[in-house]
């Protein structure tokens, strides 16, 4: 996803993969459950020339009136019946917060997979259906950012040992780390090792530590020219075949593709965020097409 903007606010539900994108260049990380929105002046997209396989649904809507620049308050179309006051509240959330990834409960994610169907079958019953869910989702997702934005208690030692040994592991991918290594580096059980890892990193530790991997590898792709097989060591890899087939499920291209097209890439993604694309909901509307096109090609293969 290049960087761009769209005339109108986004909401986005991640129900499968761990993406990393950026609003203004300023990354998060998304994990299964979690919801991102974004305001019409903010720039948006991945940090990664390709992320790995995800799901992901998307609503965009108009609001009351265009906001090419930023602004300190919103207003949404009369039809969704907010009042000033909620208007007010609403604002003060979604303008007010420099974050725009966060977890969304199991209820308001279940509103946004009835109102994608509901919208996917436009009659005239299921479109005052989708206005109501969309109020209650835009509600939800305010309520998700003031409970969560409430300062959280400090991390447990042990939480502490574990944060520190994921920031350091980046240092040691080289290594040939097992579960039972990790969380004896730790000094915690296994089971407690993977909980306190996937929600301090938002991956579960084999997950985590393949992404340093790979991460790894694409910059020494994108940035030396040593050899493949000094890099799949390097990288912790084992061979050169599992490192072949790890780029081909993240990165759909090898390694030595990566290589060839990252430069013409990275200035694609670096210039996007210099001017990034304006979106309207009509072109969107045409991507929508195109990607369910590519999908269904790509599940036919």
């Amino acid at each position: 996803m290049h960087p761009h903007r769209n005339t109108g606010m986004e909401i986005v539900l991640v129900e499968q993969g761990h993406l990393e994108w950026a609003v203004d260049n300023r990354p998060e990380v998304l994990t299964p459950g979690s919801v991102f929105f974004t305001l019409p002046w903010q720039a948006h997209g991945s940090l990664f020339l390709r992320e790995p396989k995800n799901r992901i649904y998307y609503i965009l809507f108009e609001l009351a009136k265009p906001y090419p620049t930023p602004s300190t308050s919103i207003r949404f179309p009369h039809k969704f019946g907010f009042s000033l006051k909620e208007e007010k509240m609403l604002s003060r959330l979604f303008c007010g917060t420099t974050r725009h990834a966060w977890a969304l409960s199991a209820t308001a994610q279940q509103i946004f997979a009835d109102l994608i169907r509901l919208l996917d079958s436009p009659t005239p019953l299921n479109t005052s259906t989708s206005m109501a869910l969309l109020r209650c989702l835009i509600l939800e997702v305010a309520l998700s950012i003031e409970s969560q934005s409430k300062p959280q208690m400090r991390d447990s030692y042990t939480a502490a040992c574990v944060r520190r040994f994921l920031q350091q592991l980046n240092g040691r991918i080289d290594e040939d780390w097992t579960l039972g290594q990790m969380a004896e580096e730790c000094g915690v059980k296994r089971t407690q090792f993977a909980k306190l890892c996937q929600t301090i990193s938002g991956y579960s530790p084999v997950t985590y530590l393949s992404r340093l991997r790979f991460e790894k590898a694409c910059e020494l792709l994108r940035e030396t020219t040593r050899s493949i097989t000094d890099i799949t060591y390097t990288c912790g890899y084992g061979s050169t075949q599992y490192l072949a087939a790890s780029f081909k499920k993240t990165a759909r291209m090898s390694p030595s593709d990566y290589r060839k097209l990252s430069p013409q890439l990275e200035a694609i993604l670096s210039a996007g965020w210099e001017k990034p694309e304006s979106r309207t909901r009509e072109e969107e509307q045409v991507r929508r097409q195109l990607l369910h096109s590519v999908a269904h090609k790509s599940a036919k293969q």
